[in-house]
C-alpha cells in the first residue's frame, strides 16, 4: 500500500512538472493588428541614387491604408495604394494593392514574426512560402526606422532604410 502511495504521488508530481514546462515553453501569440499600427505614419526610403519611395501608412477603421509613390527628381515612376487588414483564420496581414497604370490587384500576406520583423510574400504563396520566388522583410530598427529587404529567388537583392518623418 505504502509503494503504490509513493508511486502515485511520484507520477503526479511528474506530471505538474511537465504541465509547467510545456506552459512555459508554448509560443507567445504575436498581436498582428497592434504590430501593423507601428507602420503609421509617413515613411522615406533611398532605393537609388535620386530616388525614393514615399509611404503614407494611416488609420482606416481598423485598418490601414497606404499610399505610395516612387519618386526620381521630383518625377513620379510609380505610385500605388493599399488596404491591410487581418485575417483571423490565418492569423495574418491581408494587402489588396493597386498601382496607377494597372488594372491589374495583387494580393500580398504580411506577418509579424516577432515585435521588429514582418515578411511578405504572395498570397497565393501562404499555404507554402519556400515556393515563393518573391519575398519582402521589414526589420523595424528603432520606433522611426526601417529595413527593408527584398528577396528574389533566395537572394537579397535590394536593402533599403526607411525614416519616418517627425510629425
Amino acid at each position: 500500500m505504502k509503494k503504490y502511495f509513493l508511486t502515485t504521488v511520484i507520477v503526479f508530481i511528474l506530471f505538474l512538472c511537465t504541465t509547467g514546462i510545456q506552459a512555459q515553453t508554448a509560443d507567445t501569440k504575436l498581436d498582428q493588428i497592434e504590430l501593423m499600427k507601428q507602420c503609421l505614419g509617413i515613411w522615406k526610403g533611398e532605393l537609388a541614387k535620386d530616388t525614393i519611395m514615399i509611404m503614407n501608412w494611416t488609420s482606416y477603421g481598423k485598418a490601414i491604408e497606404d499610399d505610395y509613390k516612387i519618386v526620381t527628381k521630383d518625377k513620379i515612376l510609380y505610385s500605388r495604394k493599399a488596404i491591410y487588414g487581418y485575417d483571423q483564420k490565418y492569423d495574418k496581414i491581408v494587402a489588396a494593392a493597386i498601382t496607377d497604370n494597372s488594372p491589374n490587384i495583387d494580393l500580398m500576406a504580411i506577418w509579424f514574426s516577432s515585435k521588429d520583423t514582418a515578411n511578405l510574400l504572395g498570397y497565393q504563396y501562404l499555404s507554402n512560402p519556400e515556393k515563393s520566388d518573391f519575398k519582402m522583410q521589414w526589420i523595424f530598427i528603432q520606433s522611426d526606422s526601417a529595413k527593408r529587404i527584398v528577396i528574389y529567388n533566395n537572394k537579397v537583392v535590394s536593402v533599403s532604410t526607411f525614416f519616418r518623418e517627425k510629425q
